[in-house]
């Protein structure tokens, strides 16, 4: 029997209904965007590609997707590296929005590189040799990003806004480059830093994984200056989703999908790492549980993909590298090996498949998919595709990732069966055919409200809702999450998605 969770009401979300100012805004910023924009950088697409084609070394991959994206974020980067205009579909957000997306997102990942190479004097080298001082950037962003006064602040913070979203991966990053840039700054400057993180504090977010955004800001902030400004009835209210097997809903009538692995999982471990003593009974535990049955999901070629934000793909195995640093003692002695597998190959699967392209992750599976990019998602939305590496230059020296001889993952063993009830999904593996489906026992929405059957599959953009993204820079594309039309079945061979 599922879980009952008490629901909220939905708030009218702004950018969801945006009247005639709001249109005004959209049109200005997205002509500053196409003012301000760069050619697309493509000068390292086919290395990074062949790279992964050619060469089984993990750290190494992990190191030049770094390099890859840092070369990227210094040619697109605007207005001291605050904001950078990624080339893409946008969000339903607006293009300034979008742009600062371009930096928030992109900045954890070179964090946690600079957290794992103290001794490199915050520098990476480029393929030329070029200098890419991520830490000097760093600093100067948030510099200027917090300062009113500046053209790359990243502004006020409100109900239900985006900047609560990113505001989180811009704490983490002060959190994991902290001996980098948080110690060079000043009194007043770091005074700035927090006067703008503060305003996630009185704001209001929608009742689901939104509730780990202000937290991460406030775990980090406590870490930083010893105040403690935790929401613990946010923390409640997260655990408050949790239906059993490690798997979270997200939200009272919200889906259950991959954002148990780089929503919740993922932001919960850092919680685990800022503050070890906070609730590591809970989070850890659940952390294992979900990865004692979800590694099952992997196979060389691919998992089954189902529900939002299917951009973000390269981070399905976020979890698994959490766990083998949160619980690792405590883990059966073939985790490491069958989990930097399913790390490794679910990597080089994608990206040999045209994954990254123009310095950034693309808004789809492969290659670029308009049908597979949310109207949530904007150009650099897709770096929260990096997530699973952010963990990975974390802690692979710390729990051995990198030495580590690879074991068989579940499918290349033999075939297997189960549920899962707090999902209420059928997990089944052919080992023949190497292919992994899960079942859904139940079904998001009553047949009554559900599509027709020839529309239960991914619908395309009309051409008159191009045209309409393209004059105002928002996005005018289907909703397609598979889950809320009825599909129930999702296959490793992704199927329902080429």
């Amino acid at each position: 029997m599922a879980k009952f969770i008490q629901a909220s009401e939905r708030p009218r979300i702004p950018c969801e209904h945006p009247d005639f100012k709001m249109y005004c805004r959209l049109f200005k910023e997205n002509l500053i965007r196409i003012k301000s924009k760069k050619s697309p950088f493509t000068k390292h697409d086919a290395d990074i590609q062949a790279l992964f084609e050619q060469s089984n070394d993990l750290k190494h991959q992990c190191e030049s997707v770094v390099n890859y994206v840092a070369a990227s974020f210094k040619h697109y980067a605007l207005w001291d590296y605050t904001h950078a205009y990624y080339p893409g579909r946008p969000s339903q957000q607006n293009a300034r929005l979008d742009a600062m997306e371009g930096c928030s997102r992109v900045l954890p990942t070179l964090a946690a590189w600079l957290h794992a190479n103290p001794t490199q004097q915050g520098c990476l080298y480029s393929k030329n040799n070029e200098t890419l001082d991520v830490a000097y950037w760093i600093q100067k962003a948030f510099l200027a990003g917090t300062d009113p006064q500046h053209k790359g602040y990243w502004g006020r913070i409100e109900d239900y806004d985006q900047r609560i979203c990113e505001s989180a991966d811009l704490a983490l990053t002060l959190w994991l480059s902290k001996t980098q840039v948080w110690d060079y700054f000043s009194s007043p400057q770091k005074q700035q830093v927090v006067t703008w993180f503060e305003q996630v504090n009185q704001a209001k977010t929608v009742d689901n994984n939104w509730h780990l955004f202000p937290l991460t800001v406030q775990f980090v902030l406590k870490s930083l200056t010893g105040v403690d400004q935790i929401d613990q009835k946010r923390y409640a209210r997260i655990k408050a989703f949790y239906v059993g097997d490690g798997w979270f809903r997200d939200g009272a009538n919200g889906n259950y999908d991959y954002y148990n692995a780089w929503g919740f999982h993922y932001s919960l471990y850092w919680l685990d790492q800022i503050q070890p003593d906070f609730d590591p009974s809970f989070i850890r535990e659940s952390l294992q549980q979900f990865s004692e049955t979800y590694r099952y999901l992997f196979t060389s070629q691919g998992f089954p993909m189902f529900g939002r934000s299917a951009s973000y793909r390269l981070s399905a195995t976020a979890p698994l590298l959490a766990t083998l640093d949160a619980n690792g003692p405590d883990l059966p002695e073939c985790y490491l090996g069958q989990f930097k597998r399913a790390f490794r190959t679910n990597l080089a699967f994608f990206i040999t498949n045209g994954a990254l392209k123009q310095g950034r992750p693309t808004q789809g599976l492969f290659d670029d998919d308009v049908r597979l990019t949310d109207n949530y998602s904007g150009p650099a939305s897709s770096f929260w595709s990096l997530r699973a590496i952010n963990i990975a230059l974390y802690c692979g020296d710390r729990v051995g990732l990198w030495q580590a001889k690879e074991a068989p993952l579940e499918i290349e063993k033999d075939s297997f069966m189960f549920s899962l009830d707090g999902p209420n999904m059928l997990v089944i593996g052919v080992q023949d055919t190497q292919e992994v489906t899960v079942i859904f026992k139940e079904e998001y929405l009553p047949h009554s409200q559900q599509p027709a059957a020839a529309k239960r599959g991914l619908e395309s953009q009309s051409i008159p809702k191009q045209i309409k993204e393209s004059i105002l820079g928002r996005a005018e594309r289907p909703k397609n999450n598979l889950l809320r039309k009825g599909v129930t079945c999702y296959s490793s061979k992704l199927s329902s998605f080429v």
